[in-house]
Order: C-alpha cells, then structure tokens, then sequence
C-alpha cells in the first residue's frame, strides 16, 4: 500500500481514538502521540505538499491533513499532564510540566498558524477588513516571537500585554472590534463545518463543496489557534513567575520522539529535602488574610473589594475548603451578614411596623376620630387659605 492510503487510515484510526477518549493513561497517551508523530513523517515523506505550492493548488483530499499539527496540539495541551501526573501529584510540579507542555504546544500551534495564514493566504477569500485584522494579529505574534526567541532562546515567549499594546496601538475599540469579528467568524463557520459530522451527507456532497467545507475548517482552526496563543502566553507569564526553575523536570521531546514518563516517587523526595526553605518565614501555602466587613463595603454603601455572597457559614465554608493550587477565591459574607452591614451603615430602610387595621365598630376609635376630624375643622375655618401669607416681608 503506498504512503497516501497508509496516511488515510491512520489519519482516521487516530481521529477515532481521540474522538473516544476520556482520561487517559500513559500508554494510552503515548500511542496516541507517537502516531501523530508518524502522521508528520509520512506527510513530509509522501510530498502532498510543495515549498512553492498556494492554497488554491491543493487537492480538495489532502486540506484535511493541514489540520493535523492543530489537532496535535489541541491533544497534548488537554492530556500531557493529567496522562502522567495524577490527582495526587504537587501543585508545583503538575505546574512546571504544565509550563513545559505550553512550550511545545505554543510552538507547533504557531506553526499550524504561521503556515495557513502567512504561507498559504488562507484568508484571500474574506471579508477585505476580516482578514486584514487577522492577518495583522498574526505578523505583529511573529515579529514579537521572533525577537523574544532570539534574545532567550526556547525560552522565550510573547508577552500578553505588550503584544496587546502592539496591536491594538489605536485603543480599547480595536480590541473590541478584533473579539467581534472572531466570534462572528466562530460562529458562521461552526454552523458551517457540522455536516463534516454526518460522514452519509458529507461524502454525498459535490466536490466544489466539500472544498468550500474544508477551507471553512481551516479558517475556523486558524481563528481558535489566535485565541490559543493568547490564552498560552497569559498562562505561561502566570506560571513563569510561580515556578521558578523547571531544569528538574526531564525534558519532553515532541518530534520523532517519545514523552518521557515523570517520576512522581522522586519527585516527593525532593520536595522533602527542599522544605527547609520554608524556615525563614516564606511560604508556598496560601494563606488566610484577616478581612472585616468594613474592608469589603463602605458606610456609604461603596464596594471596596470584590466578594462572594454566600448563604450561610456552612457554605462558606465549603467554599473556603475549595481553595487549592492556583486558584482563588473571594472573602465571603452570608447574605445575613450582608443585610445587617446595609442596615446599620444605611444602605437599606428597615420595614415600617403595620398600619393597625381599623374596627369600624370600635366605639372609641370612632370618638377620637370625629374629635380629631372636628379640630381640623375648626382650624381651616378660622385660617382661610393664604391667610399667612400677607406679603409683609418684601422691600
């Protein structure tokens, strides 16, 4: 069988596997990599693609194949960690291979992107605005990433905000006008590529279409790839500043090699002979801050920080219990608590006391009202209106 009918059927096989996964474990992680790998080598090996070849050269049968770096990615960004480290294993190591495994995806989705969008135009066909402003998001990341890879080597990495203050130079409104257009885009290509799903239909389909379907599934993995790189280099600057050192972890090599296994015993053991630098006070568990009432709302009623409304202690503390890793959770207040600070500090009027309902046959009641409707009277009558009011205080 020649090299295009091998690639066709593991192309599929591994479509499949990853379209039944649910938590994986490493063996199970590791063929499914390594025949992502061998889907890279036959595609260099097999020549579907030439250095000089345009978008629209392509054969409608092998676009599909484009996609396979992005589906990479997208496997070991969901997989590589939970696949070696389990529930158990320490925060600060699950982060450093996290951090590992964000290098290699960021660099085989920029790649993905880099080729479809700056190589292959894949954009030629849009909207004249819609696809300038991808095409400018893409060549301001190259140019950053370039510059960051060569002053720090692997290392390197776009940072979010200064890449943010490059391209949207021109203010808020063009960061606004660029989620716009990915979420207009996002969504009309979605609703586009569904019939992929339905093998019967799509296979039924005439040529010119499913090459229309297969551009528009590029287009919608080259837009999700934009949205990836953005949420890698918030990520990597988070765990950058957290983890400090990654030497200790054993490298992961992505091509024409397989992931080595963590040791998660060594790990433990070396964690153990680094607690004494816990001895001069600094600590890496989070720790508890003493926030009143009055640090969260002012007497006027003004929100100082955010805070969570909860329904009762129980609550509370439950919510306080789920606090772990990286994550963070707000001071709380039980919605008692949060009346009785409003109520004492004005920020809510307490209910007035019913009005009595009236007994019409309460002889005494009816006594002190006609005394009092009497008294009113009387004292119209002898004060007409504007009786006052004589106007003796003018010039």
């Amino acid at each position: 069988m020649d090299s295009t009918g091998t690639l066709a059927e593991l192309y599929g096989s591994v479509k499949l596997s990853i379209k039944n996964q649910g938590t994986l474990d490493f063996e199970e992680f590791q063929n499914i990599h390594r025949n992502f790998i061998k889907l890279s080598e036959l595609i260099e090996s097999s020549d579907l693609y030439s250095e000089n070849d345009k978008l629209s050269e392509l054969a409608t049968s092998t676009l599909k194949y484009l996609l396979i770096p992005y589906e990479h990615a997208k496997f070991l960004d969901s997989h590589a960690v939970s696949s070696q480290l389990g529930p158990s294993a320490q925060p600060q190591r699950r982060n450093k291979l996290r951090l590992l495994v964000l290098e290699i995806v960021e660099g085989i989705i920029w790649k993905f992107l880099s080729l479809l969008v700056l190589k292959l135009d894949i954009f030629e066909n849009c909207e004249a605005e819609t696809a300038k402003l991808f095409v400018k998001w893409v060549r301001n990341y190259a140019n950053l990433r370039e510059r960051e890879i060569a002053e720090n080597g692997v290392k390197g990495y776009v940072k979010l905000d200064e890449f943010e203050r490059v391209q949207y130079s021109d203010g808020p409104m063009a960061r606004r006008e660029m989620k716009i257009s990915k979420w207009k885009q996002e969504k009309e290509l979605s609703e586009k590529v569904k019939i992929i799903e339905d093998e019967d239909t799509f296979k039924r389909l005439d040529a010119q279409v499913v090459r229309k379907v297969r551009m528009d599934q590029l287009q919608l993995a080259v837009i999700d790839s934009i949205s990836l790189l953005e949420n890698y280099s918030m990520e990597r600057e988070m765990l950058s500043s957290m983890v400090g050192r990654i030497e200790e972890l054993d490298d992961i090599e992505i091509e024409g090699s397989q992931l080595k296994r963590v040791n998660e015993n060594s790990d433990s053991r070396m964690d153990a002979q680094k607690d004494n630098r816990f001895d001069k006070g600094y600590t890496d568990k989070l720790e508890r801050l003493d926030v009143t009432k009055d640090d969260l709302i002012s007497k006027e009623g003004k929100i100082l920080r955010p805070f969570t409304i909860v329904g009762s202690d129980e609550q509370r503390k439950n919510l306080q219990s789920k606090v772990m890793g990286t994550g963070q959770v707000l001071p709380s207040m039980t919605v008692e608590e949060l009346v009785d600070y409003e109520l004492a500090n004005g920020g809510m009027v307490k209910p007035q006391d019913k009005v009595p309902e009236i007994d019409e046959d309460d002889e005494a009641y009816q006594d002190k009202e006609t005394y009092r409707l009497r008294d009113w009277d009387n004292f119209t009558d002898s004060h007409k209106k504007g009786s006052g009011n004589k106007m003796g205080n003018l010039g």
